[in-house]
């Protein structure tokens, strides 16, 4: 097996909070908007885990005219079933094409 071809610069879990500080985006709505898992993004926002080098593309990518309203429309349209509000039915935000409000609690 060969070498990656391309080596990424990583950024550092203050780089990251200091991203999204900057963009006025909780930690909870970008784990959201990204259908990530908030365990995986809080250990990136501390310092545990490394960050994914596709981060820094999407939080540039989120500064773009309209593109947070974009995301969040994308990643509603993706939420399959709410367990914190099962009586919604399936894909509970399709419609309404806009993601519940943020929660201290995700998964």
């Amino acid at each position: 097996m060969s070498p990656p071809r391309f080596v990424h610069k990583k950024i550092t879990a203050d780089e990251f909070n200091a991203e999204l500080d900057r963009q006025g985006v909780s930690l909870q709505t970008f784990t959201r908007i990204w259908c990530q898992n908030l365990t995986t993004t809080t250990r990136w926002a501390n310092g545990q885990n490394d960050i994914p080098t596709w981060v820094p593309i999407a939080l540039t990518m989120m500064t773009l005219p309209n593109a947070m309203s974009t995301a969040r429309t994308a990643a509603a349209a993706m939420i399959e079933k709410d367990t914190l509000n099962p009586q919604l039915g399936d894909f509970p935000y399709q419609r309404a094409r806009q993601l519940p409000a943020d929660a201290d609690r995700e998964g």
